[in-house]
């Protein structure tokens, strides 16, 4: 999904983020939302990301498959225990 909105900085340095951004990041009141800058390309790029309700629940199963068959691995493993 690509989506562009232009936000107005108001004398105070607040933002509105509209409606349909929250939306669709599932931002509510009371949310915390996360603000990333990167500056490293010629135009600098802001990012905003809702903090999960839970860091567990939000990387649970991101390593799956990293290092193969974790199963076969470890009957690997377990067979080499009775070699001489």
């Amino acid at each position: 999904m690509y989506m562009n909105v232009t936000l107005t900085v108001s004398s105070q340095g607040q933002i509105v983020i509209p409606v349909k951004v929250r939306k669709a990041l599932g931002v509510i009141p009371g949310s915390k939302v996360t603000l990333t800058l990167t500056s490293t390309q010629p135009i600098p790029t802001v990012t905003l990301q809702p903090e999960p309700k839970s860091w567990v629940k939000q990387v649970a199963g991101t390593g799956q498959g990293l290092w193969g068959n974790a199963e076969e691995y470890i009957k690997k493993e377990r067979d080499t225990w009775d070699e001489p």
